[in-house]
């Protein structure tokens, strides 16, 4: 590791030189200005110490379109109303979603989502969201509300946990249950398995990877190992599904076999390292999103207990009017409880930035952006600001029934928009309500020591940063 730095300089100073020599950066026409850019280095040192405050600071000197070079690389950023539907509605040909995302591609594999050509990449989603309709999502909650009883049974009656580590750990047991099949779900051992090659690929999705996706460190050997044991347990699953009776096989509904099941436009099926590889980006996708946000809902609740009890008075009302039950329907009604969820988000979005790698020159305001740089979106400045939302820096979940995130275009990002929107969007909302249901009915919480966490900003998932525990006790007999 010591020869890591010094090398990490020397490739940020030929980048960083290459930018001032780039003729496209000389040529004739209006660039968007750049925000504190010094000779090499741009704006990395602040940028990487206090990313939303280097954003903050660009936007109210530079205004809604402005760049910052970074080490070589240069990221434009659009900031509003006006710039986030520019962002959102540009053409693929112009913004490429699939380029600004390639780093994944040591996690993901190859041929898979961002690594696969846009027109492959679209059929895939599309292949994807088939597995995550409203039928399917019927079926998972009593997959979900189950696991996640075994889980906090496993816990003990009373004790303090950390948050984020037991939501993270929770997710990736409820997804995997409810979207991977009999064969993880009825098997303890392998799912066991599955979470500590899951937890050991992720941290392969790391600062170093978006620049240098194989840079040899320790993080990417670990990734590399979790991903090959990964890949061997969804090929087996995979090869004994294939050796069933096609009656036996028909039974099966979860995403594994929905996607055996697909079919190319132009003929053909997703081979099993595609199928290996789509898998693991779903549940990528969704742990990080659900994991935190659940952690992130647990503590604004616990800070504000006015919503609290309004969450708990809820399910009493659902309670005496549907019995105990928890299902697809009686979710829909928990309305308060969901404010709550997508208000954790608004203020504490796991993706701090959305990007796009420009393909073909992108023009805003009479400003061009020069192909190959990266252009992106900050979710979690842009839905702070107090143009969009009223008292942004305010936890209040009432905003949504008075519908501030519909009375602008592109207003709430919290899963992207337009045609790169997350299609886990539904599933990940379900699984959390699902999660915190049990836990408003049947548990006390109490805020840790440490009180309210401050976001982890350092990480390129940003969730809460450690400590941040929680106190628990399982109520003797449950409140509703």
């Amino acid at each position: 590791m010591a020869i890591l730095v010094p090398l990490l300089i020397i490739i940020a100073i030929i980048l960083g030189v290459g930018f001032y020599f780039d003729p496209k950066r000389r040529g004739p026409g209006r660039l968007p200005p750049i925000y504190g850019s010094i000779p090499i280095w741009g704006s990395m040192v602040e940028f990487s110490k206090d990313t939303l405050g280097t954003v903050k600071r660009a936007h109210e000197k530079l205004g809604d379109c402005f760049t910052l070079h970074l080490a070589g690389f240069n990221m434009t950023f659009l900031v509003g109303i006006e710039a986030q539907t520019a962002f959102f509605k540009a053409s693929d040909e112009e913004l490429s979603q699939r380029e600004a995302y390639r780093f994944t591609t040591p996690v993901f594999g190859e041929g898979v989502v961002f690594d696969s050509p846009t027109g492959v990449m679209y059929e895939q989603m599309k292949f994807i969201k088939s597995g995550l309709v409203i039928a399917q999502l019927r079926k998972h909650v009593n997959v979900i509300e189950a696991e996640t009883r075994v889980f906090l049974d496993g816990l003990g009656k009373s004790g303090e946990i950390d948050m984020l580590n037991e939501m993270n750990r929770l997710t990736i047991l409820t997804a995997s249950a409810s979207l991977l099949g009999d064969e993880i779900r009825h098997n303890p051992d392998v799912a066991a398995k599955f979470a500590d090659y899951y937890h050991d690929l992720e941290g392969g999705l790391n600062p170093i990877a978006f620049l240098f996706p194989n840079f040899p460190m320790e993080k990417h050997r670990i990734r590399d190992r979790a991903r090959i044991a990964i890949s061997e347990l969804f090929m087996d699953i995979i090869k004994k599904r294939r050796a069933m009776p096609e009656s036996e096989r028909k039974d099966r509904d979860d995403m594994i076999q929905v996607l055996m099941d697909s079919e190319y436009k132009e003929g053909g099926a997703p081979d099993d390292k595609n199928i290996t590889g789509l898998l693991i980006a779903l549940l990528f996708a969704g742990q990080h999103t659900s994991g935190i946000t659940s952690s992130w809902t647990g503590f604004f609740l616990l800070q504000n207990p006015k919503w609290m009890q309004a969450c708990i008075q809820e399910q009493k009302e659902i309670v005496e009017q549907d019995g105990r039950a928890i299902n697809f329907d009686t979710l829909r009604k928990s309305v308060k409880l969901e404010a709550c969820v997508r208000e954790a988000l608004r203020m504490y979005p796991p993706l701090i930035m959305l990007m796009r790698k420009v393909k073909k020159a992108f023009e805003y305001k009479g400003m061009t952006v020069p192909e190959g740089d990266f252009v992106c979106v900050a979710p979690a400045y842009s839905m702070r600001l107090p143009e969009i939302y009223s008292n942004p820096n305010t936890f209040d979940p009432s905003r949504f029934e008075r519908g501030e995130d519909k009375d602008l275009p592109y207003a709430y990002i919290a899963f992207g928009g337009g045609r790169h929107g997350c299609p886990g969007e539904n599933f990940g909302i379900t699984q959390i309500k699902t999660v915190w249901t049990v836990l408003l009915r049947e548990y006390e919480l109490e805020m840790g020591d440490q009180g309210f966490p401050r976001p982890d900003y350092e990480s390129m998932v940003v969730g809460p940063a450690h400590p941040c525990k929680i106190k628990f006790r399982k109520r003797d007999v449950p409140l509703c």
